[in-house]
């Protein structure tokens, strides 16, 4: 599964539950010649990702990892993308999170949008 299909499978499963034997379609026209077997074992590998008997998917909660790296990416997005301070971003979070300076950069260490460069500061990619 190329990264532009693993895109657009999450994307499908942010909008609604899917079948198993819909997301197989989807990734079929999308270029992929994986079997509904291997499509399966990928997705109860996904974190985040809950496959019911039944053979229903879809997005389970996020990890309060993911929750805080989702806050961190909309305070830099709300800022136009452009270089801001960790410690800035710290002030703007919403009062649901508790974090640290630390702990933001160590985040945006593992973000696929941000990247930290500089004295501390964060940037979208």
């Amino acid at each position: 599964m190329t990264p532009d299909i693993y895109q657009d499978v999450t994307v499908q499963l942010t909008r609604s539950p899917q079948s198993l034997s819909q997301l197989h379609e989807l990734i079929q026209e999308l270029g992929s010649d994986w079997s509904v077997d291997q499509l399966q074992l990928f997705l109860t590998c996904m974190a985040g990702v809950d496959l019911t008997a039944e053979g229903q998917v879809r997005l389970g909660a996020k990890s309060p990892q993911e929750a805080l790296l989702e806050a961190v990416v909309n305070v830099v997005k709300s800022r136009g993308g452009k270089p801001i301070p960790a410690a800035q971003v710290l002030r703007l979070l919403p009062g649901q999170f508790t974090t640290s300076e630390a702990q933001i950069k160590a985040l945006v260490k593992t973000s696929r949008e941000l990247e930290l460069f500089g004295p501390g500061l964060l940037r979208l990619k």
